[in-house]
């Protein structure tokens, strides 16, 4: 006759205190600091409990549920920024030294005119050269409505917080939409091209190639506050 195998004696769990060190891994020190303030706050969050009155109280000042999403500092930084999308409409975009030694500079309007009657010239040159040029637009379009459009959500007054946050989120969220433009810009114009006519541009010694090169003689500051401007509201929007 065999043996049936004995059951196994059940190991000892151990003390009441081990295994809740097991299971929170050990990871709070031996002795976990008092919750409550004081006796007090401890009564009073028990006594609201049994009266069923909610438990607000227990919020502490450092809670993360007092944190402002929009706070002064980030109100000045977002009118700021709206207000130079809004002056990009006066500033030079294009600003070169010409190959008879005069400046040249061209405002918020010529470039937008520019670019609006020579996007299919811009095609003619290559497919880098139009998208650069159709993204060129999106930019010197875009700044001046996105800045009015920011402007506009930070001081129009909201019925509460949390709608003015959701009224802020979108046009910052397309201040990315900006910013990467210009920045495929850039990387379009590594790619270059021809654009037939360039040379009457005066630029020197260009030809008629369009490269990264050509891109930073010819953009003046007004693209780039832009771009910068831009990327500030996008950042901004991962707060909210």
């Amino acid at each position: 006759m065999t043996e049936s195998p004995s059951t196994p004696e059940p190991k000892d769990p151990g003390s009441r205190e081990d295994r809740f060190r097991y299971i929170g891994f050990d990871v709070f020190p031996k002795e976990i600091p008092r919750f409550w303030q004081s006796d007090k706050e401890a009564e009073e969050f028990r006594s609201q409990i049994v009266h069923g009155v909610g438990v607000s109280s227990i919020d502490r000042d450092f809670s993360l549920l007092h944190d402002e999403p929009m706070t002064r500092i980030d109100r000045v930084i977002l009118t700021v920024a709206g207000a130079l999308l809004v002056a990009g409409a006066i500033m030079p975009w294009v600003s070169y030294r010409t190959t008879a030694g005069t400046n040249f500079s061209m405002s918020w309007v010529g470039a937008l005119g520019t670019l609006f009657g020579g996007l299919g010239t811009a095609f003619a040159g290559g497919l880098a050269v139009g998208l650069s040029a159709l993204l060129s637009l999106v930019l010197v379009i875009g700044s001046p409505v996105l800045g009015a459009w920011i402007l506009a959500s930070v001081w129009r007054s909201a019925p509460s917080p949390e709608a003015h946050q959701m009224r802020l989120r979108l046009p910052l969220k397309l201040g990315y939409v900006l910013s990467f433009a210009g920045l495929a810009i850039g990387i379009l114009a590594l790619i270059g091209g021809r654009i037939p006519g360039f040379e009457n541009w005066g630029l020197i010694d260009p030809g008629e190639s369009y490269n990264l090169g050509t891109l930073a003689a010819m953009a003046s500051y007004g693209p780039y506050i832009a771009m910068g401007m831009s990327l500030v509201a996008g950042v901004k929007s991962g707060d909210l």
